[in-house]
């Protein structure tokens, strides 16, 4: 997605910008033949006030042909060729771009196919394409917060020890626990001003945070993104958002309560100290002391013990020390016994 995935240095030719007729004609043909192909076909709405369009982006989901070995998108394709209609192809998950000729006028245009590949995903992953940057800003103004925003995740906080702690999928439930107003998001923005006054409502707790832009837009990536430029640029460009240790907590706290996660973080703050105790009591380090072993020769030993069912993680745990070392030296010497010499 972005309109330039064919060059001529790789490809042999580029693609067109499409004007908004252009851009309808397009999908007025493309939809209906998709349609053939996966249960579900939607076009994301593009930035308010767009003019020309690099690429049609389409998501897609429920394919009702398989490809044996290439992306679910690939039978689409082939028909495309079969009609000589298809000029390239890029094959890539989730999205893969499409050259299609555009017979009226001799031209090729480029067409994106992104596959949802779980239900679960499609509000998550349709809000994340829609309004151009919106996703992208609003995940921005989130991360000082510690609060993350993608299109495979939803909502989520990376957790040391543990990784991604996933707090919703829905994007209304998110919309609602930032402020926003998702009944009039769904009403759709006619303007870029409509859509960046909608974003303005975000809040944290209850609070606006209003759009402090201090390093927004320093990096050279996001300088050809308009839409990520005109937003930022209506900020305080000497400002950020620095929320503290104690704020970022409280939010997180409010945001596991509000998503009903309370359980699950519970059981990933237990499994997170079982395997601190778990570490602890048998590691290399350990190991090492008991049996005197070192370098690849511990390192064998370690692959070893590790497959013995008497040392998975929860034996471990019940085990006290002395029950781990007797384990680890009568394998130590049955190991010596059987290695050849």
């Amino acid at each position: 997605m972005g309109g330039s995935a064919f060059n001529l240095e790789t490809h042999g030719f580029t693609t067109s910008r499409m004007t908004k007729e252009q851009y309808d004609t397009v999908a007025e043909f493309i939809i209906p033949l998709l349609k053939e192909y996966f249960t579900t076909v939607r076009i994301p709405p593009e930035a308010p006030e767009k003019l020309t369009f690099g690429d049609l982006d389409i998501m897609v989901m429920g394919p009702t042909k398989q490809h044996a070995y290439l992306p679910s998108v690939a039978p689409f394709v082939e028909m495309l060729g079969n009609w000589k209609l298809l000029k390239g192809v890029i094959y890539s998950t989730p999205t893969s771009n499409i050259a299609v000729t555009f017979p009226k006028e001799d031209i090729f245009v480029q067409v994106d196919v992104h596959v949802v590949e779980r239900p679960e995903l499609w509000e998550i992953e349709y809000w994340m394409h829609s309004y151009g940057d919106t996703g992208m800003i609003v995940s921005s103004m989130l991360k000082a917060w510690d609060l993350r925003l993608s299109s495979v995740r939803g909502l989520w906080v990376e957790i040391a020890e543990h990784g991604p702690f996933v707090l919703s999928l829905r994007m209304s439930q998110i919309a609602n626990f930032l402020g926003l107003d998702w009944e009039r998001h769904q009403k759709g923005f006619d303007t870029v001003d409509e859509l960046f006054d909608w974003i303005q409502t975000l809040t944290i707790k209850g609070e606006r945070i209003g759009i402090k832009s201090k390093g927004k837009l320093d990096r050279k990536k996001k300088a050809d993104r308009p839409m990520w430029v005109e937003f930022w640029s209506r900020g305080d460009l000497e400002t950020a958002y620095e929320p503290s240790g104690e704020e970022k907590d409280s939010v997180i706290s409010a945001a596991v309560e509000d998503f009903d996660k309370g359980k699950e973080w519970r059981q990933m703050y237990e499994a997170i100290e079982r395997n601190k105790i778990v570490k602890e009591k048998f590691n290399g380090k350990k190991v090492e002391e008991w049996t005197g072993f070192s370098g690849k020769a511990l390192g064998t030993l370690m692959k070893e013990l590790r497959a013995d069912e008497r040392l998975t993680p929860q034996k471990v745990y019940e085990l006290d020390e002395d029950e781990i070392k007797d384990i680890v030296m009568r394998s130590c010497k049955r190991s010596v016994e059987v290695r050849p010499r």
